[in-house]
């Protein structure tokens, strides 16, 4: 079913308004008027019948009825509209004029006229109105009534309404055309608002609507889709981070999966180092099986936020796992890879799966930028004010510029000297979140062509979160 444009409707609500105030203004206006010049007329009627009054009192001097009738009938030819004008006793009898006017003249019946009376009546056949009221009339009650013809005042009723009929069309269509203007002016920048809306997709959603100046509706409809567009752009961005940050670490898995099984096929082994490299395996099977659930649940979550599960973890145990992880890894590139461990564990508060993940990343970093017959160390130690875990390595280091943009996302040194294909520059960045969920500090010493040293500062005592935004 085919709808008019909100410019369209808002034409007709200017229309039909307009209409109705017209409609309300004549009428009230018309009445108005009407009003005021009845209450004219009555004003005159009443200055006649004080004059009459004052002319009878007058007359009471000299008690002739023959110059009273003189003096009436000359009163009635020097009035205007005298012929609208007689006097009779309260029993009905004609004291002046002596001839009886018009019929249609008479008042209605049972009119009291103690007070003074006005009436609308038809006279020879124009409209009139009369007033009819009780005086002394030579020393005898009588009945007054003077009259007044109405001609005038229609004529400029009529005049007034011929006025409202003829401009009412003209103000209308002004106002229709008023209208469609000012919507278009009103809706103008709801125009702009769509032009933008359509330039916004999903890799450009740091564009934003432009909002009006005007604190009105349209503003805050601009306020509320930019937040909306911001929470929008937020929950893209961890969604695309979480997914690069899940591929780097299945890239991690399938490298050590795959050095694993390539030793072992390029190297007669033992029963048990068959086994030991199999359970590797398995191992990052697992890991990766868990990584692909995660993107799983995320496709089908709005939420992106990553529940940090914190439980007592040993942190030497888990520094050997992870070097066992990978040192089939740094064999194959022909790294030496060792650790050093304090002679008593060391507990610390962590999800165990982040911190497997922010090791293997630093050993992964580390056996990538390694060349052979490098030595990479791990070790974990004490001080006190923080346990400490530190990656150590003899590659190719970097220069101050890359170690102060090593953690940004997607920065990727240019390092000629590494033997291996580049990342995505991802890894550390997320290293770099993983310590923050920690509560740790992650930094990095290194000097060209002297190896780098990652160091991962647990403290004693941090108030941890149990949730964590993924970056």
């Amino acid at each position: 079913m085919y709808t008019l444009p909100v410019r369209a409707k808002l034409m007709l609500l200017y229309f039909a308004v307009t209409f109705a105030g017209l409609i309300l203004f004549g009428s009230l206006s018309y009445g108005a008027l009407q009003y005021a010049l009845l209450q004219g007329k009555r004003t005159h009627l009443q200055g006649r019948e004080d004059r009459l009054i004052s002319l009878l009192h007058e007359n009471k001097t000299t008690s002739s009825p023959s110059i009273l009738r003189d003096q009436l009938r000359n009163y009635a030819l020097v009035t205007h509209e005298g012929n609208l004008f007689d006097i009779h006793s309260l029993d009905g009898a004609l004291i002046f004029p002596s001839v009886e006017i018009d019929h249609a003249w008479s008042l209605p019946k049972n009119k009291d006229c103690s007070q003074p009376v006005y009436s609308s009546v038809i006279f020879d056949p124009q409209p009139a109105m009369a007033l009819c009221h009780i005086i002394p009339v030579n020393g005898i009650m009588a009945v007054v009534r003077i009259g007044g013809s109405l001609d005038e005042e229609v004529y400029i009723l009529r005049k007034y309404r011929n006025a409202l009929l003829l401009l009412m069309p003209g103000l209308l269509i002004l106002s229709s055309v008023g209208g469609y203007f000012l919507s278009g002016l009103a809706l103008r920048p709801v125009s702009r608002m769509t032009k933008a809306a359509l330039g916004i997709g999903i890799g450009n959603l740091s564009a934003r609507l432009p909002v009006p100046v005007a604190k009105d509706e349209l503003h805050q409809l601009a306020m509320v889709w930019n937040q909306l567009l911001a929470r929008l752009e937020a929950a893209v961005t961890r969604l695309s981070r979480f997914s690069a940050d899940a591929s780097h670490d299945l890239r991690t898995s399938i490298t050590v999966m795959l050095a694993t099984a390539q030793l072992s096929l390029h190297r007669n082994r033992s029963e048990e180092e068959y086994r030991e490299n199999l359970s590797k395996i398995v191992t990052e099977c697992r890991t990766a099986s868990t990584l692909l659930d995660a993107l799983l649940a995320l496709a089908q979550s709005d939420n992106f936020i990553h529940e940090v599960a914190f439980k007592e973890i040993n942190l030497c145990d888990l520094v050997v796992s992870g070097c066992r992880r990978v040192e089939d890894l740094a064999e194959s590139s022909g790294i030496i890879l060792d650790w050093h461990l304090p002679p008593a564990p060391i507990y610390i508060q962590g999800d165990e799966l982040l911190l497997q993940r922010l090791l293997g990343i630093l050993l992964d970093n580390a056996i990538r930028y390694t060349p052979e017959h490098g030595e990479i160390r791990a070790e974990v130690f004490a001080t006190p004010d923080a346990t400490v875990v530190t990656v150590r390595d003899t590659g190719v280091g970097m220069s101050e510029d890359a170690r102060r943009r090593v953690f940004d996302r997607f920065y990727q040194a240019d390092l000629r000297e590494r033997k291996s294909q580049a990342g995505n520059g991802l890894g550390l960045s997320i290293g770099r979140w993983i310590a923050d969920a920690h509560g740790a500090d992650l930094s990095v010493e290194s000097t060209s062509s002297s190896g780098s040293v990652f160091q991962i500062a647990f403290p004693f005592e941090s108030d941890l979160p149990f949730k964590a935004s993924i970056p």
